[in-house]
């Protein structure tokens, strides 16, 4: 089963600083930048929870989950190439492959992010790896001009789209 923690990456954030790898320390009467003490600036430390494996150790083999069947996408998200943004993020849409291939930039426009979204059904399933947030996945529906949907995980939180 996949971790529940670092959804199957290894990985986590750092909880020292806050995945930045680096914070300032008073050296006299000056601040000077230190590397994380924990991460050792990588930004991201071993997750606790799996061990860095990704998956749950439970004690028992577990068979592989079987795929979802595919459904026939809405003919609508096959038509979602471009620019697409939310709250402080901007998404562009390429279609590469029978889906779409995903970068994400901040509001300043540095990339952020790259991942790849499917479309089954009425639903358009977007996976996208943050440099700092790290892995997120969310089923997204099409109303109008805006995709909406709420993320996967731990904290589940509201993601809107609206086309740029």
């Amino acid at each position: 089963m996949q971790c529940y923690t670092c959804f199957g990456a290894g990985h986590v954030t750092c909880p020292t600083c806050g995945g930045r790898g680096n914070y300032f320390k008073v050296v006299g009467n000056r601040n000077v930048w230190e590397p994380c003490s924990q991460c050792g600036g990588r930004r991201d430390v071993q997750c606790q929870t799996c061990g860095g494996t990704g998956t749950l150790p439970d004690g028992r083999p577990t068979a592989p989950v079987p795929p979802k069947p595919k459904l026939a996408p809405d003919p609508a998200l096959l038509q979602l190439e471009g620019r697409w943004k939310a709250l402080g993020w901007r998404y562009e849409f390429v279609k590469q492959n029978g889906g779409y291939r995903v970068t994400q930039f901040n509001f300043l426009g540095m990339k952020m992010g790259e991942g790849e979204a499917e479309a089954s059904g009425g639903v358009l399933t977007l996976t996208v790896r943050n440099k700092l947030t790290g892995p997120m996945t969310v089923d997204l529906q099409l109303s109008g001009n805006r995709l909406s949907g709420t993320t996967r995980g731990l904290i589940p939180l509201p993601l809107t789209l609206k086309r740029a």
